[in-house]
Formats: C-alpha cells, sequence, structure tokens
C-alpha cells in the first residue's frame, strides 16, 4: 500500500473512536477520552445547547463516549457523551422521562399517570422578580408554612385547628362564632369598645334600665 493509501486509511480510522471519559475539566468545560489505550488532550465534549441558552451537565468519569476527529486528527477533536453501560444503565421505565442525580435525587415524569415526581432533595427555591402562580384545584402542605410577607386570602378560610396570633388582630366586616364543643370564649386583659352598641343577650350594656323596687331592695333585672 502506497503512503498515501496508508494516511487515507489511517485518517478514516481516526475518524470515530469509541472510548470513555477518563477525566473532567468545568473551565473551560473540557474532558479527555480514553480510547483504544491511549488518552486523548482536552477535548469540548457535545451539550445539547451552548448558545445564548445553555444547558449544563458534565460527564462523569467511566461515562461511554464516542470521539469524533474531523480528518482523523484527534487534536481537532470533540467527544459525544451520554451512551448507557453497565455502571451508568438506563432507567427501564417505558413512560418515564427524568434524571437521576448522583446523590439519589430525582426529577421525573410518568407521561401514562401524568404526574411530575421531584424526590429526594434538601431545598428547593424558586426565585421570581414580579409573581408565581399555582394554578391547581387543591394544594396540600404537610409541613410548617411560613410568610415573611402579607397575606391575602380572597376566598373564604377554614381553620380545623387552633389559630394563635401575637401580634394586633383586626377586622373590619364584623365578629361572629360560636363557642364551640367543651367551652365559651375567653378574653383575658382589659377589653374597650366605642362607636356602637355593646349587646348581651338583647340587653345593652351602656343604655338599659332597671326597675326600681323599694328602699334597700335590690332592681329589677334589666328592663331590655
Amino acid at each position: 500500500m502506497s503512503y498515501e493509501l496508508s494516511e487515507l486509511d489511517r485518517m478514516v480510522a481516526g475518524l470515530i473512536e469509541p472510548g470513555c471519559v477518563a477525566a473532567v475539566q468545568m473551565k473551560p468545560p473540557r474532558v479527555k477520552i480514553e480510547a483504544d489505550g491511549w488518552v486523548s488532550d482536552w477535548l469540548p465534549w457535545f451539550a445539547f445547547a451552548a448558545g445564548k441558552a445553555r444547558y449544563w451537565r458534565p460527564p462523569s468519569v467511566g461515562e461511554q463516549a464516542i470521539l469524533l476527529n474531523p480528518s482523523g486528527d484527534p487534536a481537532q477533536g470533540f467527544a459525544l457523551v451520554g451512551f448507557y453501560t453497565t455502571n451508568y444503565a438506563g432507567d427501564g421505565r417505558e413512560d418515564i422521562v427524568g434524571w437521576l442525580m448522583p446523590d439519589g435525587a430525582v426529577m421525573e415524569y410518568d407521561h401514562a399517570q401524568h404526574s411530575l415526581l421531584v424526590a429526594g432533595i434538601q431545598s428547593a427555591t424558586v426565585q421570581a422578580s414580579t409573581q408565581v402562580i399555582v394554578d391547581c384545584p387543591e394544594t396540600a402542605f404537610t409541613g410548617n408554612v411560613t410568610i415573611q410577607g402579607k397575606l391575602t386570602v380572597v376566598g373564604d378560610a377554614l381553620f380545623k385547628a387552633k389559630a394563635t396570633v401575637t401580634a394586633l388582630f383586626s377586622y373590619l366586616s364584623g365578629l361572629a362564632g360560636f363557642g364551640g364543643s367543651g367551652g365559651g370564649s375567653v378574653i383575658q386583659g382589659s377589653l374597650q369598645q366605642a362607636g356602637g352598641q355593646l349587646s348581651s343577650n338583647g340587653v345593652v350594656l351602656d343604655s338599659h334600665t332597671h326597675q326600681e323596687q323599694g328602699d334597700g331592695q335590690p332592681t329589677s333585672p334589666p328592663i331590655k
């Protein structure tokens, strides 16, 4: 075989080489690929998006890859990563699209059950400069909830347990209620009322009268 043909054969044979990730560099994003007993120099890896909109997922050491070498030259190559292997197997469920993180956290969508799952995380943050809308007929919180700003409730509110208010409690459209099972209502401390009548069982506190029943005798019950 002539030199030209052997060189062409070498170039063609080196266009595509299977291997695995030997090392990962974050800045700039580069990997070294081990292929057929040798290790490449630092090469860029393929990402789903790397323009104004970018996607970031560093490859793992040992992840299977394909080395693409223009003109068969590894110095100009780049790596395609993301092939399932025995060490990094696929999920195996046909209806699932998701992510499995190294710490065990998962984010997956089951398009057969129409269900989104995020699990195994320690914290989650949603930051928005204007508004966040949760549009759902029923929403449940199983733990404590802290609201640092104002709370506006447009619909009715039902409390099935005790409610404690540690600051001033104000209302604008009246107050109505029942003592409930086991007791009535108790207010400890001073109570001031102004700008209306204070009535108990039909008797107005500051304007009702009593009938005199003789000197030294108790007055009559309140006259309504």
